[in-house]
């Protein structure tokens, strides 16, 4: 008997809900700004068939971002995925080695959406037995712990969980429901009940959940493992994780948020959360024979909320370790280049970046690089290339690749035991330029199959090649009192061609005078605004200047090297001599009203009178003051009063003459500083001084005379 049988083919098609434009926009955020990562195509595999991840492109390298979850505006589209490293052939190998030190840095982005983002992400270590294909509930299960829906007990919570794991968890979402088959109970104590927050702990083992509930009726919260707060995941930046185990401790450090996504500079702040974490490598079937367990990023949404949350990888020990070095080096003068450094015209300048393989600790062997190599302007770059343990350059770039601003291509050998250095140089000389130029910074990426980084290599500045000139703007020689100061303008240029501002920073002025140094301040510091650039007003104090000619000789020189000077200017500063005068005389000045008695009278001064003496020639000069009488004294009518003036100095009483007589020394002195000035009347008492002596035939009325005082310049 025949049967016939009919195959009926069935199609199952399983279409994801579509993706709102906002949740586009924030993927092109993230990606637009993502760093620089490692592919992960030949690196990590996706987890089972019910895993939502996928790799994709970044602007800088392909399939270097795991997209682990998805934004989804449909409450229905619940997600948990996973990327596990693979296992290979020897050097081949990406598992984690628990029995030796490892470190590997992570760089994670969880949307933009705050305190309504998903449930996040966990960095997770295991050794299940679904190995690659492992990957746990959505929700709270940040895909690796429990499933907490049935109610019926812990068994099957650890039983839907990742085993033999260990978890890191950065949870974006407050899991406070304390009810039975919600699944949203795992955060309900403090203080992880209170926001975002990383934590961790073995997601396959009983004593990580406690029961709550009844027979029947349970629900579990979970004991996170020394807590850490954190302000908010989802905020729209890449944040980067750095992961150091120390294998003799046992010990899990970890620093959240330590490098600045643009720059990828170590940062510090109150946002960088870090913390020391004890592992138990036996929980996770690591045994000291074979300490290899599987390393990799879960996460998930729940059903109210989902989020982009996206993995890169920075670098890991278990993809090979190479330490990189960069160098700039000037080839002329055997020197490095420091950052805001100078080069000379002519110059050979060599960008060198050096990477040292590991071989004996590393996993892998290290595939080629592919280059991103910067040429920075203005240098004209002549040689370079690849070469490998030292040898001569094996991989030359053409002169054709010189001439391009950026050379992109990869090295051809691979890393391994029998090659563990690889340099990649290329070499510029320094073009004449008029004035002083500034060659960029640049940054140099490299990236393979299991290797990334970026060098970065600092700015410098090409030092023009320059003839500098000083100009006197003043006349040649300046005539100055004897107590003036000297200003002193002047201009420095590039052999007339006036300097960009800020290159004047490089250059000073270098004052003599009569000979001697003086302090000067840099030129930069004498700039006078409004005037043309380069312009600089010196004042020369005329304590500093001896009377006659002073010479001020100038020249501007460089402050990195004081053989580029300037030509000298000289400007003679003549300072007259010192004066002998009066800075003080009374033009009237009067002796005290006396009724006449008829018989001889002395007649004493008025206050009031004031005589002062300057002597600015310097010290050990002489002076003396003489008084004379250089009118007689009469009234307006013309009556001579039958008296005369004297002198009281001391104990002598002297008669003032008219012109017929010698006059009478009033004071006299020695100056002890470059300027004295004395008070000759302040040093009058009562019974000194100028008084008058009038006879007993003296007629009342009033008198006027004129006294002459008359300074002389004494040996």
């Amino acid at each position: 008997m025949k049967r016939w049988l009919m195959g009926i083919v069935v199609g199952l098609s399983l279409l994801f809900p579509t993706i709102s434009g906002q949740a586009n926009a924030d993927l092109d955020h993230a990606l637009a700004t993502a760093p620089q990562g490692v592919p992960l195509d030949n690196l990590f595999s996706m987890a089972g068939s019910d895993n939502f991840t996928k790799l994709i492109d970044s602007p800088l390298v392909p399939q270097s971002v795991a997209q682990i979850t998805r934004d989804n505006p449909d409450s229905r589209f619940v997600q948990a995925g996973a990327i596990w490293s693979k296992t290979g052939l020897a050097r081949m190998n990406n598992q984690f080695n628990m029995n030796a030190d490892e470190h590997i840095a992570l760089w994670l982005y969880f949307g933009d959406k705050g305190q309504n983002a998903g449930s996040g992400m966990a960095f997770v270590l295991q050794n299940s037995e679904r190995e690659s294909r492992a990957v746990a509930g959505a929700g709270e299960s940040l895909g690796v712990w429990g499933n907490d829906r049935n109610g019926l007990g812990v068994d099957l919570v650890t039983a839907t969980a990742i085993g033999n794991s260990w978890a890191l968890e950065f949870d974006t979402h407050i899991n406070h429901t304390n009810e039975v088959g919600k699944s949203d109970a795992f955060d309900l104590d403090v203080p992880v009940n209170s926001g975002m927050h990383i934590a961790s702990g073995y997601p396959g083992e009983a004593a990580t959940y406690r029961q709550l509930g009844s027979k029947k009726h349970y629900y579990f919260s979970m004991n996170h493992k020394q807590p850490k707060m954190v302000t908010n995941f989802a905020d729209g930046q890449w944040h980067h994780l750095t992961l150091d185990w120390q294998a003799d401790k046992k010990q899990m450090t970890y620093h959240y948020n330590d490098r600045d996504p643009v720059t990828g500079m170590a940062r510090s702040g109150t946002d960088v959360v870090q913390d020391t974490v004890a592992i138990d490598p036996s929980k996770l079937g690591a045994t000291t024979a074979n300490g290899n367990v599987y390393w990799g990023i879960t996460g998930s949404t729940n059903p109210d909320k989902s989020e982009n949350a996206l993995a890169m990888i920075d670098s890991s020990d278990s993809l090979g370790k190479i330490t990189p070095h960069a160098t700039l080096y000037n080839l002329t003068t055997k020197q490095p280049v420091p950052a805001g450094g100078r080069v000379a015209v002519g110059d050979q300048v060599r960008y060198q970046y050096q990477f040292d393989y590991d071989a004996a600790t590393s996993n892998q062997d290290i595939q080629p690089l592919t280059m991103n190599l910067p040429l920075p302007q203005p240098l004209t770059w002549t040689a370079g290339g690849v070469s490998y343990d030292q040898d001569a350059i094996s991989e030359p770039f053409s002169l054709a690749e010189l001439t391009q601003p950026e050379i992109k291509k990869a090295w051809k050998e691979t890393l391994d035991k029998s090659r563990n250095r690889v340099t990649v140089s290329a070499t510029g000389t320094v073009p004449a330029v008029s004035h002083e130029t500034t060659v960029s910074a640049v940054t140099a990426r490299f990236y393979g199959p299991n290797y990334q980084t970026q060098l970065p290599l600092p700015s410098y500045r090409i030092q023009a090649g320059v003839q500098l000139k000083l100009a006197n703007l003043g006349d040649a020689t300046q005539q100055l009192g004897h107590h003036e100061d000297a200003t002193v303008r002047v201009q420095l240029t590039n052999n007339g061609e006036p300097f960009a501002v800020d290159e004047l920073t490089g250059y000073r002025l270098r004052a003599k005078l009569n000979g001697q140094t003086v302090s000067m301040t840099d030129l930069a510091g004498q700039l006078i605004a409004g005037q043309p650039v380069g312009t600089a007003q010196l004042t020369v104090k005329s304590v500093l200047l001896k009377p006659g000619d002073n010479q001020l000789t100038l020249q501007a020189e460089d402050k990195a090297d004081a053989q580029v000077r300037s030509n000298e200017i000289q400007v003679t500063l003549t300072r007259g001599p010192g004066t002998l005068g009066f800075t003080e005389v009374s033009h009237e000045a009067d002796f005290a009203t006396t009724t006449l008695t008829g018989t001889a009278q002395h007649i004493q001064r008025k206050p009031g009178w004031r005589l002062t003496v300057l002597d600015e020639r310097g010290p050990q000069r002489r002076w003396k003051l003489f008084v004379q009488q250089q009118t007689p004294f009469r009234t307006a009518a013309g009556q001579l009063l039958r008296g005369h003036v004297i002198f009281m100095r001391g104990h002598e009483e002297q008669p003032v003459g008219d012109q017929s007589q010698a006059a009478v020394l009033v004071a006299e002195k020695t100056t002890a500083s470059d300027s004295e000035q004395t008070s000759v009347s302040g040093s009058w008492q009562a019974d000194q001084g100028p008084h008058m002596l009038v006879n007993s035939d003296t007629l009342a009325g009033k008198y006027q005379g004129v006294l002459e005082w008359r300074l002389q310049d004494a040996p």
